[in-house]
């Protein structure tokens, strides 16, 4: 279940950035520039929404990884609360 929410996740981000990307593209291409200057703008732009989308992923997974990190505590700190109880339920 949680790759699964990771991957629909990256899947967002991956399909956002695109979108991003082809607009900014597209409206680089209508304004009132030379060739050259829009060519650069573009250029930039894409750097530019690449790094956020970049920015935006490693964030996605540090968020993943934190609750990945904090669910796995849980579920040993459940293991060895149920290890205890059973122990001293069949230790009396």
């Amino acid at each position: 279940m949680q790759e699964n929410n990771q991957t629909s996740i990256g899947t967002c981000v991956a399909f956002f950035a695109v979108g991003a990307l082809v607009g900014a593209g597209i409206a680089l291409l209508y304004a009132p520039q030379s060739g050259k200057e829009t060519r650069d703008l573009l250029a930039q732009r894409t750097r530019d929404l690449t790094n956020k989308a970049g920015s935006i992923v490693n964030a996605a997974k540090q968020a993943a990884t934190q609750k990945r990190a904090e669910f796995t505590a849980a579920v040993s700190a459940g293991r060895e609360a149920f290890e205890a109880e059973h122990n001293r339920t069949n230790a009396g």
